[in-house]
Formats: C-alpha cells, structure tokens, sequence
C-alpha cells in the first residue's frame, strides 16, 4: 500500500516493494573508490556506445524513435546512436506544455542530426490525470512521460532515452551549490538531510505537518528517517547527495513509472545511461569530477563527450519536459482544482485537512506561490487516485 505522506514530502515513497532494473547502490562501493584514477570519458563513450549496439543489434528495429529535450542526455544518445547508425531512420519526439524556444531548439538538433522531429504539444495536461493515474496506479500529476512515450509508439517499438544523466552525473545544478551553502561543519545526519529536503522545496510545503487529516499522522522524523542511510556516514556530502538521488528519484519516481507506460503501450524503453556497467563507472568517478563548484556545471564527463562528437549541440538552455505552473494554474488548475476537490473525497475521510486546503487556495490567490500549486496539483492527483483505487467511487473512464 502507498504511503501518501511519503508520496506528498518526496514525491515518492521508498517503501514500497518495487523490481528495480537497476542496482541499489553500495556505500562501501563509493566510499572504497580509488581516488588517483577513476573512469575517464573515453571509457564511458565507448561502454555507451557498445550498450548502444548490443540493444540495436538485439531488437533489429527498423527505426527507433528518441525522446530529445535540448538537454546534455538526450543530445548525447542521439549522437552516438546517429554516429554508430548513419543510415538509422530516427524519430525524435519533445514534449511541450507552452509556447517556448526549448522546441524549436530541440528541432534544430534533430534536423542537424539527419532526423524526423515531431513536438507533442500538450494544452492541458490535466484533464489526463485519471487516465494516467489508472496507468501508474500512483498519486501523481507530473507524468510527461506519457506523451513522449505514446507518440513514440506511432513510428517503432523501441524508444531510447537519455534518463539516468542528472541523477549519475550531477544534473541537478541548482541544488548542489544551495545545499552546500547551508551545511555547517558539524557531522549531524540529521541537518544534512533536512538541508537535502531544502534543496527540494517544491515537493512539500512549510507547514507540511498541516497539510493531513485527523486520520492520517505526519511527523518529519519518519521523513528524515528514510533518508539517514544516505546521510550517516562519511562520504563527500555532494557523493550523499548522489545517493539520494540515484535510489529516490530514479529507483521509485522515474524508472517504475516509465516502466508502467512503457507496458502500456508496448514499448521497449532503452536509457543506454542506466546499464549497470555506466552506473558502476559513474559511482567510481568522485564528486568533484562530475560537477564544478565554481562554474555550477554538472555532468562533467557527458559534455567532454558529447563536445568531442562532430555535429552535437551542447546546450545550457534545457528545462526538461517542464511547465509554466503559474500559467497553468490560471488557464485550467484553477478551475479544475476547485471543482474536483469542492466536495473532495480525501476531505470527507480526514486524510487532507479541507481547513488547510483553503488556506492554501488564499496564499495562492495572494502570491501566486509555486509550491502551493505544486501542492494543489498533487492534492488533485491523489483525489483521484484515491476515489479510483481506495474507495472505487470512480473508474478509469472518469473525466475531470
């Protein structure tokens, strides 16, 4: 069963039973590592590229389609796959929610690597929850995943990412100089994890404690407690930070989840990035290798790579598959929000607090606050999730 007020702090929830395909990590792994030599990014070029021609040689497709963001992964799969494969007919797919620059960029990467480039444009990603939701069988609302994914399925069965990048590689830029910047000198696990949790503030919101029902309990100490396997020991804090990351974010957010929609519609997903032999170079490769303190430039290794590659675009500009949430709380959160949790089922059952809801409606109403319509989108999810699965008041075929 789900723990909601794991799924509501972290956005996912590290107790479930999962099949992970990829391995969990090993402190001893790091902490053993040599320090006077460690994988280069020649080594990892041609790792990734015979990962690449054992899964093509495999599959035999005819074509492939790649999920292409303007990001360093994604750039870097479809140079070496274009570099190995001349003559590979590739489908590229991005994935919009707005009118930005990203997709065009994306095209312009795509074209200049010889490839078809389709962008799905999504309006209104929203009115997809329940089908989504019935897929994954989580609380969730941020699944882009699902239109990459389903319109890949129109041009091969076999689909290649570049997911693994952030999370191996240092990515997460944005993160690591705050989370530095707020660590004291002590050894305490405990701040580092509650300063790790600060470097992820959309994912909970102040007053988190009040956000649950009369039937739920939320004490932070069993947040922090999930996380003190990463935090209790004497790593590098940024090489903590990895491993929060890599078992958090990859082994129960974004691998199940591709998974479900990658059964869903029959698609063979390939993240040349995750193969066990480039996890185990990149937890061999020390922090400061990965991600430069002074520049804030992460994934070190992919961009000497993909540098090195003719005709590849190293680009700074990716947002990923992102969203304006201001904007899209204006045009349809809003609306679809309070009408879907007016006479909400998660309020009826004490499991959200309607009194604490309301107040998050005025804070947004008075600030515009992105966490709170981060929150409130979740809130949205999980009245869903839970109407379809704990109460089954509605079926797959609900419409919001």
């Amino acid at each position: 069963m789900i723990d909601i007020r794991n799924i509501l702090t972290l956005r996912y929830d590290p107790t479930i039973e999962i099949k992970s395909p990829i391995p969990q990590v090993d402190i001893n792994q790091i902490k053993n590592r040599r320090v006077d030599t460690y994988p280069s990014a020649e080594e990892i070029e041609n790792e990734l590229r015979v990962i690449i021609r054992e899964n093509i040689s495999r599959l035999h497709p005819k074509r492939i389609s790649l999920a292409l963001s303007t990001g360093i992964d994604s750039n870097l799969m479809l140079s070496l796959i274009r570099n190995e494969y001349p003559k590979l007919d590739i489908k590229c797919i991005s994935v919009s929610f707005d009118e930005t620059s990203e997709a065009n960029y994306a095209k312009k990467i795509a074209e200049s690597m010889d490839t078809d480039f389709y962008n799905v444009t999504v309006d209104n990603p929203l009115k997809d929850l329940p089908l989504l939701i019935s897929i994954i069988k989580e609380p969730r609302w941020n699944l882009y995943q699902y239109y990459y994914i389903e319109r890949s399925k129109q041009f091969s069965n076999v689909l290649f990412t570049g997911d693994g990048g952030d999370e191996l590689f240092g990515g997460y830029t944005f993160r690591y100089n705050k989370f530095l910047s707020l660590l004291n000198h002590d050894n305490d696990w405990k701040h580092r994890v509650r300063t790790y949790l600060d470097c992820h503030e959309m994912d909970w919101i102040p007053n988190q404690e009040k956000l649950f029902g009369e039937n739920v309990r939320f004490h932070w100490d069993t947040i922090y407690s999930l996380l003190i396997k990463y935090f209790d020991n004497q790593l590098d804090p940024l090489d903590q930070v990895f491993l929060a990351d890599y078992h958090g974010k990859l082994i129960y957010d974004l691998i199940p989840t591709d998974d479900k929609f990658f059964n869903h519609f029959g698609v063979t997903g390939n993240s040349p990035l995750l193969d066990h032999k480039v996890i185990d170079m990149a937890f061999k490769i020390p922090a400061i290798a990965k991600f430069d303190v002074k520049t804030n430039l992460g994934k070190i290794p992919l961009r000497k790579i993909l540098s090195s590659l003719e005709g590849s675009n190293v680009s700074d500009t990716n947002i990923g598959f992102g969203m304006d949430l201001k904007n899209l709380w204006s045009i349809n959160g809003k609306e679809i929000v309070r009408a879907t949790l007016s006479n909400g089922s998660i309020f009826r059952d004490k499991i959200i607090s309607g009194d604490f809801y309301n107040h998050m409606i005025k804070i947004i109403e008075e600030t515009q606050n992105v966490r709170y319509i981060n929150k409130m989108l979740q809130l949205l999810s999980l009245e869903i999730w839970y109407k379809m699965f704990i109460t089954f008041e509605v079926g797959s075929n609900y419409k919001i």
